[in-house]
C-alpha cells in the first residue's frame, strides 16, 4: 500500500456531468452533493480525494436512475477527446500501443490506483489495483473502466472481436448492462477490475479515427486540458443553433470574464473556441450525414448559408460542397 493520499483530477469527472446535461438533468446539485462546484473539474491541476469522486460518481447513477450509468458513459466515450485518452488516440498504432500509453498517462495523474497490463502466453489483463481500501463501494468506477476498456478493443477489432473471448472482474456484475453477460462477468473485491482476453488482440491495428475532412492538426492533443474541457462543454451544446459567449460562460459554471481570463492565458478565446468546435461539427455533418448545406448552416446558428460557406472556406480551404466530394471518393476509392 502506498502512503500517498489517494488522488484523482477533478477533470475526469466531466463525461458524467456531461452524460447529467445531456439527459436534462443538472449536475451541479450531483456535485454540491459531495461539496464540490463543476467549474472546479475545469481546472486541469485541481485533484480531489478519490472517494470524493467515487461518491459523485454513485450519487449520479442514482440521480439518473441509472444503475448502468459508469457503463454507459464509459461504452460512449469519445477516446479522442477525453484528455487521460488524448496522447494515446494521437500516437497509437496497436492495441498493445494504446493500452501501454494509456496506462503510463492514468498512472501520471492519479495516485489512487496502479493501471497495469500483463500479458502471460495466449492471455493479457488490463486492470487496475487500488492503492487503498474504499470506503464505498466503487460499482460505477468498475463499471466505466470496464465499458471503457471494452470500447477501445471494439474500436480496434471492429467486427472480428467476440465478447464470449472476454471476463471481466468487477465489485458489482450488477452494474454491468445484460450486453456485457456474455463476458463472463465475476465479482471481485474492492481493489479494482480486469479485463481478459486473447492476447493476440494486442497487436490489432489501431487506426486514429480521420477523414479527408480532418482538421489540418489535431489540436485537441496539443492544448492543455482546461481548453480541451472547455471543448467539450461546447461540443455538447453545438449544433443547437447560434451559441454566444454568455451561454458557454454559463455551461461552463463560470462568469464570463473568468472564463475570457482563463481562456487568453492559454492563448486562445471563448469566438475561437466555439469557431473550432463549429467547424468540428460542421466537417463531420458533411462527412458522415445527408443533411443539406442550408440544414446544417442553420443548426450551427449562421443567418445564411453564404455566411456558412465563408466561414467553412476560411477555416479549411475548401466549400462545403467541395468537402463533401472529397469524402465521397475517399470512400469510394476505399471500397473500390
Amino acid at each position: 500500500m502506498t502512503h500517498r493520499l489517494p488522488l484523482v483530477k477533478l477533470s475526469l469527472l466531466r463525461p458524467f456531468a456531461s452524460e447529467l446535461r445531456e439527459r436534462g438533468i443538472d449536475p451541479e446539485p450531483v456535485f454540491e452533493s459531495v461539496g464540490l462546484i463543476e467549474e472546479v473539474t475545469l481546472d486541469p491541476d485541481l485533484s480531489v480525494h478519490v472517494m470524493v469522486a467515487t461518491q459523485f460518481i454513485e450519487n449520479a447513477a442514482v440521480v439518473a436512475n441509472d444503475s448502468f450509468l459508469g457503463a454507459h458513459v464509459g461504452s460512449k466515450l469519445d477516446l479522442g477527446g477525453w484528455p487521460v485518452l488524448a496522447d494515446a488516440e494521437a500516437r497509437a498504432n496497436t492495441v498493445g500501443d494504446y493500452l501501454s500509453i494509456f496506462i503510463a498517462r492514468a498512472n501520471e495523474i492519479a495516485s489512487s490506483a496502479t493501471e497495469y497490463l500483463n500479458i502471460t502466453g495466449q492471455v493479457a489483463v488490463f486492470g487496475e489495483t487500488r492503492t487503498f481500501e474504499p470506503t464505498i463501494l466503487p460499482a460505477q468506477n468498475d463499471a466505466f473502466m470496464v465499458a471503457l476498456g471494452w470500447a477501445i478493443l471494439r474500436r480496434a477489432l471492429r467486427d472480428e472481436v467476440d465478447p464470449s473471448r472476454v471476463t471481466v472482474v468487477v465489485c458489482d456484475p450488477s452494474a454491468l448492462p445484460p450486453e456485457f453477460d456474455l463476458m463472463h462477468p465475476v465479482k471481485g473485491d474492492r481493489m479494482g477490475f480486469s479485463i481478459r482476453f486473447p492476447s493476440a488482440w494486442l497487436s490489432a491495428s489501431f487506426e486514429t479515427i480521420s477523414t479527408g475532412v480532418a482538421p489540418k492538426e489535431r489540436l485537441d492533443a496539443t492544448v492543455g486540458e482546461f481548453v480541451h474541457s472547455f471543448r467539450q462543454v461546447v461540443r455538447a451544446h453545438i449544433g443547437q443553433g447560434a451559441l454566444s459567449a454568455a451561454e458557454c460562460a454559463a455551461l461552463a459554471s463560470m462568469s464570463q470574464q473568468k472564463l475570457k481570463r482563463r481562456l487568453a492565458a492559454e492563448g486562445t478565446s471563448i469566438s475561437n473556441e466555439i469557431g473550432f468546435v463549429r467547424q468540428e461539427y460542421a466537417r463531420a455533418a458533411l462527412a458522415e450525414t445527408n443533411r443539406s448545406i442550408s440544414d446544417i448552416a442553420t443548426a450551427l446558428g449562421f443567418t445564411d448559408v453564404a455566411n456558412f460557406t465563408r466561414a467553412f472556406r476560411r477555416a479549411n480551404d475548401m466549400t462545403p460542397t467541395a468537402c463533401r466530394k472529397l469524402q465521397k471518393t475517399e470512400d469510394d476509392d476505399s471500397t473500390g
